[in-house]
């Protein structure tokens, strides 16, 4: 006969021992993210005075360091026996809304059990003296113990007393790991400056000064509080005894993606000011998002690169002797921390959950410009928060939304995809502005890095390309002198050279939702070079790979970067990327490139091919047609003593 409680383990809905086991496999990215859920902890409990140490202890016989703990001590608020006890059970929280950093009480157990066998947690509210401690250990818990220990009045371990560079004052928390099971690093003092990058981006609003942390216009300081501190201790255990090099302690500054923030761990020998400007007139946007019953607040903010921190030759660059020979700023010590953070960050509570890269193509000028969207809390399940805090899995899949890739049969246009998924439920029908805005966003922003990359070392390359719109300029005043007469050569017969520039900015600024500056700069940039034909890179909301625009004597050719050809061949061999590739991603790229043409090829001919005999014979001389010209551009190009169109690449 089966006794009643053995009967109720079997069906019990939780096996701790499976449930701790299984939980171990919780998706942290690394180790460095697992202590991120301290640190959110710490913050939580208005921690000022926030340490994080590694003790590495050196094995006697081969003299190499191997890390034995890591701990992490703050000043906050401290817990009481009961708060102490479950804060190490899963599932646990304090906490009866969703307003601050938590999610669903499993921060410290489920980072802890990632990383170590054992985790201790020390608190005390009435001075370090009066310490108690609980802990979890997965042993214990093989071994058939089921509870968090009883708090009990315990000493902080010695080590981390003696090497704190914060006065304990009458309340705090010592969190240890041991038995590091599961951590990558070997030692410590390395590990650390490797991670106050990402630290430093996660925290970046709590690390700044209250003036950097928020757009000018953003009244939201006070919810995050006072300015923190986040200092990397690495211990060294040795025949002598604990000792820590103070070169190697990190103290943790702000690492800010959109590069508005001062002091920052941005290398600035660029010259002035921070390396991004925010983008005027649109920045900081709030996009209301319907949900639950509520409209919720979502913030987006933009920044792009300085002229002088990608031209050496702007007046205000001031690049230190080393970097004067480089061909890109990509090479430089700020173009290679802009790499690192290239992406959309995703914020939530004022904390950083992930850097998306979704949203960007294979140039590497995409380090230039940045995105931030900052969402609550309350959007959580709408926008798929991880319970580690590590992702929001709708960015990833809202980069790649297409609406005319989700037409149902009957379906023509995107209101009809768009009500379609509101009358089905689809979450999505509710982030479908904030994709539309942050797409259009991306596309000033890729116009105003292009502006500023002008005056870079790829002159040369830039140089050719001059010439094929001079020659193509030249052709097209050939044939008009012929009577070949376009729609650009009537409209430039009316109005004057002052209201056709007028035209042109407007067009750019309306249409393609240039920067006045940036749109000014190029429209007098094609007067200057008396050119007839103009190609830029804009959103265009119909399926072609690019359009023909007619404008007061000038040909512009839009090309379409929403196009799936787009970063297939034009990204692929655009003349500022290529410069910084080494010769086997050189030789991939333009085999990618090549890939695209013949499926450019290959999706014309097979329109070809299914016509009517009567339309089939008309797009036949179209073609046919096309090559005259193209013969007759590139017969131009050949004559052109400066090199044919051959010689680019």
């Amino acid at each position: 006969m089966v006794d009643k409680q053995d009967y109720a383990d079997i069906f019990s809905i939780i096996d701790p021992k499976m449930t701790v086991k299984a939980m171990r496999d919780s998706g942290y990215k690394s180790t460095a993210y697992a202590l991120a859920e301290l640190i959110d902890n710490s913050i939580e409990s208005e921690a000022t005075e926030i340490e994080v140490f590694g003790l590495s202890a050196q094995d006697k016989r081969t003299g190499v360091y191997t890390l034995k703990q890591l701990a992490v001590l703050d000043n906050g608020i401290g817990m009481d026996r009961r708060t102490l006890r479950g804060s190490l059970r899963y599932g646990h929280s304090t906490r009866r809304e969703r307003q601050g950093i938590g999610r669903f009480g499993l921060g410290l157990p489920n980072s802890s059990m990632s990383q170590a066998k054992r985790v201790d947690v020390w608190s005390w509210q009435s001075g370090i003296t009066n310490a108690q401690r609980t802990h979890l250990d997965l042993d214990e818990v093989e071994q058939g113990v089921d509870e968090i220990s009883e708090p009990v009045h315990e000493d902080l371990p010695q080590i981390y007393r003696e090497f704190s560079r914060q006065e304990f004052g009458d309340s705090g928390t010592l969190v240890v790991w041991s038995d590091l099971d599961r951590v990558a690093w070997k030692r410590a003092s390395t590990t650390f400056k490797h991670t106050e990058l990402l630290v430093g981006r996660i925290y970046r609003r709590f690390l700044a000064d209250p003036s950097e942390r928020l757009h000018v216009s953003d009244k939201r300081n006070q919810e995050i509080g006072r300015k923190r501190f986040i200092t990397f201790i690495p211990i060294s255990e040795t025949d002598r005894g604990p000792d820590v090099n103070d070169e190697e302690v990190v103290k943790v500054r702000p690492n800010d993606p959109l590069y508005l923030m001062n002091d920052t761990s941005c290398p600035e020998e660029f010259g002035p000011g921070p390396m991004f400007t925010e983008l005027q007139e649109w920045s900081p946007l709030k996009v209301e998002i319907p949900y639950g019953g509520e409209v919720h607040d979502v913030w987006l903010r933009a920044s792009y690169v300085k002229l002088h921190a990608r031209d050496k030759l702007s007046q205000d660059a001031n690049w230190p002797s080393k970097y004067l020979t480089l061909r890109d700023s990509g090479s430089a010590s700020w173009g290679k921390h802009a790499q690192q953070n290239l992406g959309i960050s995703i914020v939530r509570a004022h904390r950083e959950l992930q850097l998306d890269d979704s949203w960007t193509n294979q140039n590497t000028t995409e380090r230039w410009w940045t995105v931030e969207i900052d969402f609550p809390p309350s959007l959580d399940e709408l926008f798929e928060v991880s319970n580690n805090k590590q992702s929001a899995l709708t960015f990833p899949r809202l980069a790649k939304f297409d609406w005319k890739r989700e037409l149902l049969p009957g379906e023509t246009s995107f209101g009809d995809v768009r009500r379609r998924m509101e009358e089905s439920g689809d979450r999505r029908a509710q982030l479908l502005d904030l994709h539309t805005q942050i797409k259009k966003v991306i596309t000033q922003l890729r116009n105003r890095v292009e502006s500023t990359g002008t005056g870079r070392e790829e002159r040369h390359v830039k140089g050719e390309l001059d010439n094929a719109d001079a020659n193509a300029t030249e052709v097209i005043k050939e044939r008009e002198c012929e009577g070949h007469r376009g729609k650009s050569d009537e409209l430039g017969d009316k109005g004057t050279k002052e209201e056709h520039a007028v035209k042109q900015k407007e067009e750019l600024i309306k249409r393609h939702n240039f920067d006045p500056a940036a749109a000014q700069i190029l429209v007098e940039q094609t007067i200057q070079k008396g050119n007839r034909v103009r190609l830029i890179e804009s959103l265009i909301n119909n399926p072609a790979f690019f359009d023909v625009e007619s404008l007061p004597n000038l040909l512009q050719v839009v090309l379409n970067m929403e196009h799936p050809v787009y970063p297939l061949l034009f990204d692929n061999i655009m003349p500022g990327n290529l410069l910084e590739l080494d010769q086997k991603e050189l030789q991939d790229r333009l085999t990618r490139a090549r890939a695209a043409l013949h499926t450019l090829l290959y999706a014309w001919a097979r329109f070809e091919e299914e016509q009517t005999e009567r339309d089939r014979k008309r797009v036949r001389n179209t073609r046919h047609e096309w090559g005259k010209y193209a013969e007759e551009f590139l017969d131009r190009s050949d004559d052109d003593e400066s090199g044919s169109l051959t010689d680019l690449y």
